[in-house]
């Protein structure tokens, strides 16, 4: 059995795993691949599932600081992507809503599915207001193009002003990321869970067995 002081250390040493695999796996899909998703909040979930919603607002925070650094050494400068810490935030309050009672997880797989899908829809809708705000005031500070997918580009015409635009041609895109790195969240969340529970299982029983 873990003693407290063990048990807080092991849980920041995950936390500060998860955050550099959310980067790694961001890193690889947005500049390797130059995929139209995001794939930056996978890990982040499964903190949240794991931990809880604190643990998962430090997570991104410790994400998004590598994401800045890696944008200052390259570029010599961030662009204001530490705003969008809000639409994390937005993400980990609407999700925690629907997953902090873990027994609504534990009713049988269509039940779950259908949970943590409408989770994720929610979630995403959510975000897209969120990060729409974030990208339409940082786009009149800055006072130049934003590039963000050409879906944005074809929304911001006669019909739809800029922050329209923002924000409806995120939905498509960010509801779709929000089932994907959802779903896998949850599932590294239950593989986190079965591995920590086979090796404690191991350690307490050894421990047991020496115990007269």
């Amino acid at each position: 059995m873990q003693r407290p002081t063990e048990k807080i250390t092991s849980r920041i040493l995950t936390i500060l795993v998860f955050s550099i695999l959310d980067f790694c796996t961001a890193t690889f899909f947005q500049d390797i691949l130059t995929a139209p998703l995001f794939f930056d909040t996978i890990f982040m979930i499964a903190a949240l599932f794991t931990f809880g919603s604190v643990a998962a607002f430090f997570e991104y925070v410790i994400f998004i600081s590598l994401i800045c650094a890696k944008l200052f050494v390259l570029y010599g400068q961030t662009d204001y992507v530490y705003l969008y810490t809000i639409s994390a935030l937005t993400i980990i309050v609407v999700t925690w809503l629907f997953v902090r009672k873990k027994e609504n997880l534990k009713k049988g797989v269509n039940l779950t599915f259908l949970y943590i899908l409408t989770a994720s829809i929610i979630a995403g809708l959510a975000c897209s207001v969120v990060s729409g705000f974030i990208s339409y005031f940082t786009y009149n500070l800055n006072q130049k193009d934003w590039t963000f997918d050409q879906i944005i580009y074809a929304f911001n015409g006669e019909q739809f002003d800029f922050l329209a635009s923002s924000i409806l041609g995120r939905i498509p895109v960010i509801i779709l990321d929000r089932i994907i790195t959802t779903f896998a969240g949850f599932g590294i969340f239950k593989l986190h869970t079965r591995i920590m529970s086979h090796g404690g299982g191991t350690v307490q029983s050894k421990f047991s067995h020496k115990i007269p």
